[in-house]
């Protein structure tokens, strides 16, 4: 750990700026449960998932159209 760091130096500025970052989204997700992703699940050795279900999970959490 490199102590004495300037508060500039671009390090200290990107930490601080993923920490905010992180706060700001998870308090929006305590505000607004509603709004959580599922993740889709099957337990090992009891099922599978369709055809597709990736490109679909994926295309809804990065908001893409479909690929």
């Amino acid at each position: 750990m490199v102590r004495n760091r300037l508060p500039t130096d671009p390090l200290s500025v990107m930490a601080a700026r993923a920490i905010r970052e992180t706060e700001v989204f998870l308090a929006d997700g305590l505000l607004h449960p509603e709004r959580a992703v599922r993740i889709p699940v099957v337990r090992v050795g009891f099922g599978s998932f369709a055809p597709g279900l990736a490109e679909e999970f994926w295309c809804d959490v990065l908001g893409l159209d479909g690929v």
